[in-house]
């Protein structure tokens, strides 16, 4: 069964994802408790040579930044903005907020840009925090020097690949029982399968990268998709909609947007948010509370229980996740992710061993014992285009 995912991301991808482990998932039931790693079977894969790999961060962001902080005086020219990587000098910028247009003279800094003000027919006006910053293009003088060059030097990023096992057993006394209904062995593997998804669904979304010795002994752990966002640039907002873990549904419009706002350049414009169910009952709160009742169209995908959350300038699939019901921190959290820009990094793909009663390498046990393992790592690139909404506990109106 080949399996494409359910995000136009992963559209093209067919027959690498024929029988591999996420395919399976999807196939023998465990989608609920390893959603994730069930739709990673239309993710994109890649081989790891080594026990570390990296990658270079030199992805073509899109879009527009944010005003970090107010301005009253239309007479500044120094602005302070949350990013100023998409801009070069001679770029013309458009606060989307005001309509004022402003001319990039020189790029100060990764947050500073010294502009003209009011270009282009319009007036310089007072700028408030996170007004919305939009690149126009770039405008030159007849009869001016070459343009500055643009270099993407791009940022190195390094993650480890981890060992994964979970091992089944049965006493030869559990064999020789006649009553079990079906086979307790294929019952005692497959529980260690359901296990070995969950351990792997654990570290693609809340694993930290790291290396030690354990007995002599290398231990490697996998960086996972939470760890990148919140150390490498990724949207964090805490809610605190005129209080602390209040929100409203103007302020996660308001995140949403700022998630939506940054892409890379040809990729679809599509997020899934994963949060569990206290933070859903909070959203369908604000929404009785605002008195809109058309936001969710509940579906199902690939046996997936998903929401789509429509209105923005992307499309949003909400999906209620084990993992954040069982934590009471991440039960008061909404992660949203980019699906086209997180891999998996494979350098042992899925394996079987099995020690029986009757063989050699278990002389002495009487059982049948094995495991599954395998040895994989994550990938996941322009965090800036993925976020984590924050300690969401009281639904109330927008102001």
């Amino acid at each position: 069964m080949a399996v494409r995912g359910v995000f136009a991301s992963h559209n093209g991808i067919v027959g690498e994802r024929v029988g591999d482990l996420s395919s399976r998932v999807l196939m023998l039931g465990y989608s609920g408790t390893a959603p994730l790693l069930a739709l990673s079977s239309g993710m994109p894969k890649e081989s790891a040579v080594d026990t570390s790999y990296s990658w270079t961060e030199d992805q073509h962001l899109s879009g527009n930044t944010l005003k970090n902080g107010a301005q009253a005086n239309p007479a500044d020219v120094a602005i302070i903005v949350d990013d100023t990587s998409i801009w070069t000098k001679n770029s013309l910028v458009m606060n989307q907020t005001t309509g004022e247009y402003l001319f990039v003279v020189t790029v100060d800094s990764a947050t500073q840009i010294t502009v003209l003000r009011g270009v282009a027919g319009t007036v310089a006006t007072a700028m408030a925090d996170d007004d919305v910053m939009q690149s126009v293009g770039t405008a030159f003088e007849e009869g001016g020097g070459k343009p500055e060059a643009v270099t993407q030097k791009g940022e190195s990023r390094t993650n480890y690949v981890q060992i994964f096992k979970n091992g089944w057993a049965i006493t030869g006394t559990a064999k020789a029982v006649k009553f079990h209904t079906g086979s307790q062995l294929a019952y005692n593997r497959g529980q260690a399968l359901g296990y070995h998804l969950e351990d792997l669904e654990r570290a693609f979304m809340f694993g930290r990268p790291g290396v030690m010795v354990n007995g002599n002994k290398q231990l490697r752990f996998s960086g996972g998709i939470a760890y990148w966002i919140e150390t490498f640039g990724g949207l964090i907002v805490n809610a605190n909609s005129g209080g602390a873990g209040n929100l409203n549904m103007k302020d996660l419009r308001n995140f949403l947007r700022r998630v939506f706002d940054r892409n890379v350049k040809g990729l679809p414009n599509e997020r899934i948010a994963y949060t569990g169910s206290a933070v859903i009952e909070q959203v369908q709160e604000m929404i009785r509370k605002d008195a809109q009742y058309n936001v969710y169209v509940s579906e199902t995908a690939y046996g997936l229980k998903v929401w789509k959350l429509q209105g923005f300038n992307g499309d949003l699939t909400l999906m209620t996740h084990p993992l954040f019901t069982e934590n009471s921190i991440w039960g008061k959290q909404l992660h949203v992710y980019h699906p086209g820009l997180i891999r998996k990094r494979v350098l042992r793909d899925t394996w079987e061993e099995t020690f029986g009663a009757e063989r050699s390498n278990n002389a002495g046990v009487d059982a049948d014992e094995g495991y599954i393992g395998i040895e994989t790592g994550f990938e996941v690139k322009a965090v800036e285009t993925m976020g984590i909404l924050k300690n969401i506990t009281t639904a109330v109106a927008s102001g």
